[in-house]
């Protein structure tokens, strides 16, 4: 048995010791255990790909010819389950062999490693093995202490080329697989290398020929793409004479929904078309054939023992529940054991009740206010709830997670620019916090996660007043959707509301958790951005009263917009006794001496902000003060290179646009002025971007060019009253 806490009875333990016997008992049919002492290691984990969508799990619909080669050299497990699905405590599950209650990570955000939880990488570490691993997506990004016990652990995941739009940063497995290569070329040891595949989660964009090949099933487009990336992946090794020596050991975190049972993604629901995965074990040549395949029931934290077990890790201890799959396919003991499953993303993101569920090869049991029960063998799809008959396995199944039942643990606060960029990739938060009493079953309200879907991707592609229809219709259903509200708020100011926008954010401090300052610091930054500085001001204040260090950065900011520099200065300088926001007051240290013309002595403490920086990003506005400082020194090659520093970091930030486009201008650059303002359309085809193209090039004298953008932009949002104010006020 699997189990997700420590043991609370004498029936957890008198479970886990049968599990025991029959997974780990020797007898006169069970050969010795494999072992590969210092054989390289290699992991490939496709990220969101059913096993029901590769042709050797049995479907016809794509083809894939790489991973079809690697099957026939592996042991394929016909029945192996994720315990989250969710990519990172999914993969924190695989590395640690631990559940989330033991590993710390419940979620994409809020959550992080546990520092006492032993790794896969770092015991490999003290066992002489360089680790090295590569990922595709910021949901996997070493800040969560994911890439703990890696020598190399790469996550740039950032713009991949100049102009993309932020909707669109992550990193395509290409630039992950060669990154991984090059590390892999400069190894003379032992190593464990990780390969992580963005590919095939949503959006599904694959590129061509598997666009237009799967033009009609995208989702295979996209495993077509991975299967291509992962076969070049084994090419390399198989040149570099590294294949036959390696175990191998090719997985999914999760798989997808795919509208099965309502859900399109994954995240709220526990059946079987996310939870189960693929799984190939390869194993190193010349020893005994391994069986061509498995139906034993196994798990992604089994594949932390497989491989500790299997390159003979001195000291090496199994975690509680787990066991070598590698082990389990050659005995023909086939052990007793259920699957543990669990999502608290229905809780922390909207209020709704946590899901749990127990499988084995043949009943799936999900614990829900509804619950249910279904018979896999009869049942693959899942179709038939039998849990209102109460059959026997019903009954064991529902006592059974009695005991195991974990208890929720509550996300900490999450930084603001990195959920924005996870909100980029649609990693969605309603910031719901639960009520009180029994919590809603996610069965009654996955509407919700399209209706958030659509209204995040409405926004983004610049059309807030359909946002704004969409919040009201979400927030009529349940109006302690925080984040929504505050989605509300951003689109409502896009139309110029600026009064209503405040009113919605102001609802969300109503509605958080007494003494919590996340949306009190929001509230701050949006109505700074929304032009209202003195209001930024006090609400800046109150959070610094209520004890955040972010207050005095939004303080500072706020200082400065107001133009009283003294009071900014003093402000920045109290961050810098800060590590988190040191960074931030020396940028407005810098800009104060920007507005007091003093251009040196800017240029030099914006170079501090650099070796302050917290993130792999650099600090939004850093490059384009730079630039402004530079420009104003006459140094235009230099201001040229800043502001397309911050166009590479930030590629749907205006500012540094229109401020390249200025500087064009200013130096009789008229072509190359017109370019840019095009590149910003293309990084950012909204409203906004339209604006900025009329306000920047009438500020340049280019009325006809102005009148341009403007006109196109009436007729792409006809009912965009921002348009019509700007033609009753025309520029000087």
């Amino acid at each position: 048995m699997l189990l997700p806490t420590r043991a609370r009875s004498g029936l957890i333990a008198a479970l886990a010791l049968v599990v025991a016997a029959a997974a780990g008992g020797c007898g006169p049919s069970r050969p010795a255990p494999r072992v590969f002492p210092k054989a390289p290691v290699v992991l490939i984990s496709i990220d969101t790909l059913r096993s029901d969508h590769l042709p050797f799990y049995g479907y016809g619909g794509v083809k894939t010819p790489a991973l079809s080669a690697l099957r026939e050299d592996s042991t394929l497990f016909e029945s192996a389950w994720s315990h989250v699905p969710l990519t990172l405590p999914s993969h924190a599950t695989i590395f640690t062999g631990l559940l989330p209650d033991r590993n710390g990570i419940h979620d994409n955000l809020g959550y992080s490693l546990n520092p006492a939880v032993p790794t896969l990488a770092g015991l490999l570490g003290r066992g002489g093995y360089a680790s090295g691993g590569a990922v595709t997506s910021l949901v996997l990004a070493g800040t969560s202490g994911i890439g703990r016990g890696f020598d190399l652990w790469d996550d740039d995941v950032a713009p991949t080329r100049p102009f993309q739009a932020l909707s669109r940063v992550q990193r395509s497995g290409d630039e992950a697989e060669a990154s991984i290569e090059r590390w892999i070329g400069k190894q003379t040891g032992p190593f464990f290398a990780f390969l992580h595949l963005y590919e095939p989660h949503a959006p599904y964009e694959p590129p061509e020929p598997f666009r237009t090949l799967y033009a009609s099933n995208p989702y295979d487009g996209e495993i077509a793409t991975a299967d291509a990336i992962t076969g070049r992946f084994l090419d390399f090794l198989k040149a570099r004479g590294l294949y036959d020596r390696s175990l191998i050991v090719l997985l999914s975190d999760h798989g997808e929904g795919l509208n099965d049972h309502g859900e399109s993604e994954h995240g709220v629901f526990l059946y079987r078309e996310v939870l189960q995965v693929p799984l190939l074990v390869k194993l190193p040549k010349g020893s005994a054939p391994a069986p061509r395949a498995s139906a034993v029931p196994v798990q992604l934290s089994d594949v932390f023992t497989t491989i500790g077990k299997a390159v003979a890790l001195a000291d090496f201890t199994a975690p509680s529940g787990t066991i070598s799959v590698i082990d389990a396919a050659d005995s023909a003991v086939r052990p007793e054991r259920r699957i543990y499953a669990e999502s608290f993303f229905p809780r922390t993101h909207f209020g709704w009740s946590e899901l749990r569920s127990l499988l084995d090869g043949r009943w799936h049991y999900i614990e829900a206010p509804r619950p249910e029960l279904y018979d896999l063998a009869a049942d693959a799809a899942e179709k038939t709830n039998l849990a209102e008959g109460r059959p026997e396995p019903f009954r064991k199944m529902r006592i059974e997670m009695e005991a195991l039942r974990t208890s929720f643990a509550a996300p900490a606060a999450v930084d603001r620019e990195a959920a924005k960029k996870l909100a980029s990739l649609g990693y969605l938060s309603s910031g719901a916090a639960a009520g009180s009493g029994p919590l809603d079953d996610p069965k009654d309200h996955i509407a919700t996660v399209g209706l958030m879907k659509d209204a995040l991707r409405e926004f983004v592609e610049g059309s807030p007043a359909k946002t704004v229809a969409i919040t009201r219709k979400l927030l009529l259903e349940n109006p302690r959707m925080l984040d929504i509200w505050e989605l509300q708020a951003q689109a409502l100011a896009k139309q110029g509301k600026t009064d209503e926008a405040l009113a919605s954010l102001k609802k969300t401090i109503e509605l958080s958790p007494a003494g919590s300052t996340q949306y009190v610091v929001s509230f701050a930054n949006h109505a700074l951005q929304m032009g209202r500085a003195e209001e930024a001001r006090k609400h800046a204040e109150l959070a610094r009263s209520m004890g955040d260090p972010a207050g005095d950065e939004i303080l500072a900011r706020a200082c400065l917009a107001l133009g009283d520099l003294p009071a900014a200065e003093a402000a920045a300088r109290e961050c810098l006794k800060s590590d988190r926001n040191r960074d931030k007051g020396l940028l407005v240290l810098a800009q104060v001496e920007s507005r007091r013309g003093n251009l040196p002595k800017a240029l030099e403490a914006s170079a501090r902000v650099q070796e302050a920086a917290v993130h792999a990003l650099p600090l939004p506005g850093l490059h384009l003060l730079r630039g402004d400082v530079l420009a104003r020194m006459n140094r235009p090659v230099e201001a040229e290179a800043e502001f397309r520093a911050e166009i590479r970091a930030y590629p749907t930030t205006l500012a540094p646009w229109s401020s390249l486009v200025i500087l064009y201008a200013v130096q009789g650059r008229g072509a190359d002025a017109k370019r840019t303002v095009e590149e910003m359309i293309e990084a950012s085809p909204g409203v906004d971007a339209y604006l900025a193209a009329y306000q920047t090039l009438s500020v340049l004298g280019d009325r006809a060019g102005a009148e341009r953008w403007k006109a196109d932009g009436i007729r792409r949002w006809p009912g965009e009253m921002r348009f019509r104010q700007v033609s009753k006020s025309p520029p000087s």
